[in-house]
């Protein structure tokens, strides 16, 4: 059985992650322009060239270092995943044209958004796309691909039952350390793109002006709007959150860098470590095992579906693609 990537996975799930390149990756070989328009992987109607395939595969190794990349077997299973990424693509787009199921603009606008507001601002997510050597077409692309993955999945498990009691309690017995909670706080923040912005507002605080009423002016952060009020989180999750749990509630912290921005936050509630009991996981179990039901759907539609595919993969042009690494 081929396993299949799940193409959350494949676009980075929540958008983007910054990298830092020491080299540039570029698919190499003879007569490019000519061979690159050859197709390389066909998928019943839907073709890839040997140039777009080559594409997706240095995206893919994008990151790693030359070692890596020259070896034989980590290209060979790169190229693999990349043939493999491009039928599950392939399958759903089809299957979903076939039955009517799309995304429609204003969902793709309203999931690019959510992800734009998790950067600072518009710099730091355009200089996300730039590491990344990717365009915003193309990332927006990729967002689009998992959106339809997710409506063919609610689709296909729509009839799905619960799960009973049993198999919510057997699942707790079997997992009891996933409901350890480590410690966690909840913060009011304000977060700024330049460290002279976050000194001068950390100023106006000291001074006393209303911590929520700056945010809202102020901060790039999502939850600016709210006055700057964070989720719970959790101990470990971000470097420079660590000093918060140190802090009594109501202690304020100076100016912080992080990778998202400058940070001047206050401890609104704080709770210790805590281990749940079956009553208090029930909800994540049920996330869990309702999960696990969708992904056995999905993996027994995608065999089906390739199983009454006609799939034609020219082997000699994908291993003629080669990967050559080059320094900024």
């Amino acid at each position: 059985m081929i396993k299949f990537p799940n193409l959350s996975r494949l676009h980075r799930n929540e958008g983007l992650r910054a990298l830092v390149l020491s080299f540039m990756l570029t698919a190499c070989f003879s007569q490019k322009d000519v061979i690159g328009s050859k197709v390389a992987l066909k998928v019943n109607g839907t073709e890839i060239t040997t140039q777009a395939f080559a594409d997706r595969l240095a995206q893919k190794l994008k990151g790693l270092d030359a070692l890596q990349v020259k070896d034989d077997t980590y290209l060979e299973n790169a190229k693999k995943q990349t043939i493999e990424a491009f039928l599950v693509e392939s399958l759903i787009k089809q299957y979903c044209d076939k039955i009517s199921i799309s995304v429609t603009p204003e969902e793709l606008e309203a999931e690019v958004n959510k992800i734009r507001t998790k950067y600072p601002d518009d710099n730091a997510f355009k200089g996300a796309l730039a590491e990344e050597n990717m365009s915003f077409e193309r990332w927006k692309t990729g967002i689009e691909s998992t959106l339809l993955q997710r409506k063919l999945i609610a689709h296909l498990s729509k009839d799905l039952p619960e799960p009973t009691d049993k198999e919510l309690k057997t699942y707790f017995d079997e997992n009891k350390k996933n409901f350890e909670r480590p410690a966690r706080i909840q913060l009011r923040q304000i977060v700024v793109s330049t460290e002279d912005n976050a000194k001068r507002i950390h100023d106006e605080i000291v001074a006393g002006k209303d911590f929520a009423e700056l945010a809202k002016k102020f901060s790039v952060a999502p939850e600016g709007e709210n006055g700057g009020v964070t989720n719970w989180i959790e101990k470990g999750t971000l470097e420079v959150f660590d000093t918060a749990f140190k802090l009594n509630i109501g202690g304020r912290s100076k100016v912080v860098k992080s990778p998202y921005g400058y940070h001047i936050y206050e401890v609104l509630k704080k709770e210790p470590e805590t281990k749940l009991n079956l009553e208090q996981a029930k909800a994540s179990i049920r996330t869990a095992l309702r999960e696990r039901q969708e992904h056995q759907v999905f993996s027994t539609w995608l065999e089906a579906q390739l199983k009454s595919s006609t799939v034609m993969k020219n082997d000699a042009l994908i291993k003629a693609i080669q990967i050559s690494t080059r320094g900024n």
